[in-house]
């Protein structure tokens, strides 16, 4: 590029006057400066360069600077960069432009990366803000399903609620149903969410071990617990829990009872003629004892076991009253009225939560009198060690089951000794470890019950309106009910004289009669 022609110096700026305002000064390479003078007499000079704008066509003007504050040679320098933009250069590549349009683009794209970094500041900090938005919804949900109660929780307000209305003991049975069953597979479970499946898995193993009564036990107070939900609005209607029901039962038959293998002849011999009429009763818990049995037990193997005397009195009294195991076994002596051969348990202490009545016979008279002669608390049948307590009823079906051992059906004498020594081993029962067998078979504390029901359907001519009273069963509704209320109270008496004078016999090693279904008096050889 040639080089430009300067026709301004700085001698010339240097002697400008107050005179020369509006003057234009003129220098080389379009460059011209034009002269003002403000109110003070301050000369300055605004330099601009001219050019014709080789994208328009149009004639421009661009400033470069004001002298003095921008030095001569600054402002030529302006002027030269300015008119290289203008010119280009081929050689380096460079197109020709215009400087005002060059700023005016470089201008425009500096305010579109402004815009541009502002609209991603801003979107940045409405994502930043939705996420929050978003963690403080989870947040919430969170502690929303955290603060839903779980099936412990419901379990809690079942127990503290309906759970204090029932006797200590099976409060304490269904709170150990639950701790044991219950909440280890579904107790930290929302009550929403909470697994049906695992609870029917662990239903199936304890039938698989023969823990039968545990496995419906579990399963049933479930149920109960949901429905009692339902009912104040803590459990969803439709809860796959609360319609839950148990299982069909699979009956298993024994090699002895299959059809191709049962000899009745040897049935009967095994097991005696009382065994006729006990349906299903092959040797089972469950059932009742027939007084050929009582006469063994209450003649023969009560007189001479090591069990203590307070629970060989539990079983003679049961037998003699038909109570359920929880009330004898929680009897106190302020229900009792001996002078008026009364009990009178309090509806706080039976399951139907009414007030019950029960007749005290010759025989079970005699009972409370020897527990009453060994009195050391307020309870009958008193713990021998723990302070005014009653004596457990684990313990004393403990010492009823620890007491009976029986072959099984197909066991080989090997099997047999095996779990002979294991039952030996437990110094508890050593010596009575089988006293307490019966021709029929394996029987629990709870078969006392029924025994006291079968046995007075003998001796009343099946009487079984008289029965349910002395067993307090829960009355049918309606004007039924009403009329079975009124059943007398001497039948309910002459009931249990009969039961009673009927066990003195089996005491004293007599088969007592019984009444037949034709009601004609027989006695038995």
């Amino acid at each position: 590029m040639a080089k430009t022609e300067n026709l301004i110096g700085t001698t010339t700026l240097t002697k400008l006057k107050p005179a020369n305002k509006g003057d234009l000064l003129k220098d080389g390479g379009g460059l011209r400066g034009q002269v003002y003078v403000d109110s003070s007499d301050k000369i300055t000079v605004v330099f601009t360069y001219s050019y014709r704008s080789p994208e328009t066509g149009r004639q421009r003007e661009k400033g470069c600077g004001v002298y003095p504050a921008v030095s001569l040679s600054a402002i030529r320098d302006e002027r030269d960069r300015l008119r290289g933009i203008v010119r280009g250069d081929i050689t380096k590549g460079v197109a020709k432009a215009d400087p005002l349009e060059q700023e005016r683009r470089e201008r425009e794209a500096i305010q579109a990366e402004q815009q541009e970094a502002e609209r991603i500041k801003r979107q940045a900090e409405a994502d930043a803000l939705a996420v929050q938005h978003q963690q403080e919804a989870e947040r919430k949900a969170a502690e929303q399903v955290a603060a839903e109660p779980t099936m412990q929780d419901l379990f809690e307000q079942w127990d503290a609620n309906y759970g204090a209305t029932l006797a200590t003991d099976w409060r304490e049975t269904r709170r150990s149903n639950w701790r044991c069953h219950v909440a280890p597979l579904v107790g930290k479970q929302k009550i929403k969410s909470a697994s049906k499946s695992v609870l029917m898995a662990h239903y199936d193993s304890l039938m698989k071990a023969g823990k039968a009564k545990t496995a419906k036990d579990a399963l049933a107070l479930v149920r109960q617990v949901m429905k009692w939900g339902i009912q104040r609005g803590l459990v969803p209607e439709n809860h796959p829990l609360a319609t839950m029901e148990l299982p069909e039962a699979v009956r298993t038959v024994k090699t002895t009872q299959m059809a191709e293998n049962f000899s009745a002849a040897e049935y009967v011999a095994k097991h005696g003629l009382d065994a006729i009429g006990e349906d299903a009763e092959d040797g089972k818990a469950g059932r009742a004892l027939p007084f050929s049995e009582l006469v063994d037990l209450l003649s023969n193997k009560l007189t001479v076991g090591t069990q203590s005397e307070t629970g060989k009195c539990v079983i003679r009294f049961m037998l003699a009253t038909g109570v359920r195991a929880s009330q004898a076994l929680k009897l106190r002596w302020d229900w009792v009225l001996l002078e008026h051969r009364v009990i009178i348990f309090p509806a706080g202490s039976m399951k139907a939560k009414k007030m019950h009545h029960v007749h005290l016979s010759d025989y079970a008279l005699g009972v409370l009198k020897q527990m009453n002669a060994i009195r050391i608390n307020d309870f009958v049948f008193p713990a021998p060690k723990k302070a005014n307590a009653a004596v457990l009823r684990s313990n004393v079906g403990n010492d009823i089951a620890s007491r009976q051992f029986y072959s099984a059906d197909d066991e080989t004498e090997v099997a047999y000794q095996a779990r002979l020594a294991e039952r030996m081993t437990c110094r508890r029962t050593r010596a009575d470890f089988e006293l307490y067998n019966l021709s029929g078979g394996k029987w629990t504390l709870y078969d006392l019950r029924r025994t006291t029901a079968t046995r007075l359907c003998e001796l009343t001519g099946s009487d079984w309106e008289t029965i349910e009273k002395v067993l307090a069963h829960a009355e049918p509704h309606g004007v039924t009910g009403r009329y079975v209320r009124l059943s007398k109270w001497e039948d309910r008496c002459n009931a249990l004289n009969l039961l009673g004078a009927a066990l003195a016999e089996c005491a004293a090693g007599v088969l007592p009669n019984r009444v037949d279904d034709n009601v004609v008096q027989l006695r038995r050889a």
